[in-house]
């Protein structure tokens, strides 16, 4: 699952940014994040998607043509590259488990969180793009 989450990171990365993200071991302090569950063959992976602003900004301006989003419209942003990043991981586990059953929940805004993060990571993945940090991890 993992391996999924990062290919499809790196896919989301290289799409909307024309960048691969590099991984990395230290964090930025301030993050706007966000939950999604999969669901495999009836446990639940709960992954959590937590991104500095300057990263959104540059997301949305490649997203939405525009940056320097109010709270409402990050809780959008958010939710949609949950979305499309675990929603990625879930097509590429799909057809490499095609008798596993895979399935995808709502995502929720955690809004703006500081480092160190709220939440213990059993796994997360650090990246770098663009002199901007993001965690994904669960």
């Amino acid at each position: 699952m993992k391996q999924a989450v990062i290919e499809a990171t790196e896919n989301f990365c290289s799409t909307i940014l024309c960048e691969i993200p590099r991984m990395v071991e230290n964090l930025g302090g301030q993050f706007y994040g966000s939950a999604i569950a999969l669901i495999e063959n009836e446990c639940e992976h709960i992954w959590y998607l937590f991104f500095e602003k300057e990263t959104l900004n540059e997301i949305a301006k490649n997203l939405l043509f525009e940056d320097n989003l109010c709270e409402d419209d990050l809780d959008d942003l958010l939710k949609e590259i949950a979305n499309q990043i675990i929603g990625s991981a879930k097509v590429i586990l799909q057809g490499q488990n095609p008798n596993s059953d895979y399935q995808l929940n709502m995502p929720e805004f955690l809004g703006n969180v500081s480092a160190p993060l709220p939440i213990k990571l059993e796994e997360s993945l650090l990246y770098t793009i663009n002199n901007s940090t993001f965690v994904i991890g669960r």
